[in-house]
Parts: C-alpha cells; structure tokens; sequence
C-alpha cells in the first residue's frame, strides 16, 4: 500500500512538473512547464546525458575514463537528432563537445590503465556514429565532422597503441 501512494504522488508530480510523451520508435520527450510560462523539450537523451554527466563528477578520477567515452557517444546521437531537427549550430556544438570528452576519457584511461578497452570500443562506436551521421547531412556541414571523426580516431590509436605497447 505505501509504495501505490509513492507511486501516485510520484504521477502527480510528473503531472505537475511535466509531461512524458512518447513519439514511438523508443523516442520520447519531456515536456517541462517553466515559471514564465514557456515549453521546454528535452529528450531522453539529453536526460541521459546529464545523468551521465552528474555521475562522471561523482566518480573516483580514475574512474572516469569510460564513463567519459559513454558522454561522447550520447552526445553523438543528441547531434544526429539535432541535425534531423535543422538546428545545427547546436549540433555542431554537441560534436564538438563529444570530441571534447573523447579527449578527457583517452587522457583518463592511459593515466589510470583503466577501462582502457571499454574506452576504445565506445571511442569506436562514437567516431563509426558520427561517420554514419556525416553522410546524412548537407555538404557543407560535413568537415567539421569529418575533422571529428579523424580526431577520435587519432585518440582511438594511441590508447591502442597504449594497450599493447611493449615494456
């Protein structure tokens, strides 16, 4: 009986605070009412971006490396839906940002030796999105991702190299 009433309160206050709507294909958006009256929409990616983000500051430095390769990832999908959404000044800014992250996870992983395949393997999958995603936008949007995809293959080198350097 006491987790129904959590459960309820918790619906009343979704109600209040926001809307939870479904646009199928495992999208959805979250639709936030501000104190001046305007909509927000946030997906739930960038939901998961920040959650991803509260936890990286949370962790042990040591820590961070993979977990700052899955930032990079989910910043790479936030950019394929902003592109799909025409807002690609915003976009950009998020690849920039995953190659920024890309770049904390590489320093994190070789400082530490940990997670250092786990942080390949997302570095891989953020930099073969972002390839994916290059192609489907308009010419001249292409070289800044281009550059962006060759950087995280530049940092996916040298953490393989690190891997199985020789002592």
């Amino acid at each position: 009986m006491n987790s129904s009433r959590s459960i309820t309160r918790g619906l009343r206050l979704l109600f209040f605070a926001g809307m939870a709507v479904s646009l199928g294909h495992g999208k959805t958006l979250l639709l936030f009412q501000g104190a001046a009256g305007s909509a927000y929409v946030k997906t739930v990616a960038e939901e998961k971006l920040a959650q991803l983000k509260a936890h990286a500051e949370k962790m042990k430095e040591q820590d961070r490396g993979r977990t700052y390769s899955e930032i990079a990832r989910a910043l790479a999908e936030i950019s394929n839906q902003q592109f799909a959404d025409g807002h690609t000044e915003e976009a950009q800014a998020s690849v920039k940002e995953a190659v920024s992250y890309s770049e904390k996870a590489t320093a994190s992983a070789k400082q530490h030796n940990k997670k250092i395949k786990d942080t390949e393997i997302n570095l891989r999958e953020c930099a073969r999105r972002l390839d994916e995603i290059r192609r489907t936008v308009a010419a001249d949007e292409q070289g800044a991702i281009k550059e962006a995809v060759s950087r995280i293959d530049q940092l996916r080198k040298e953490l393989l190299d690190h891997m199985f350097r020789r002592n």
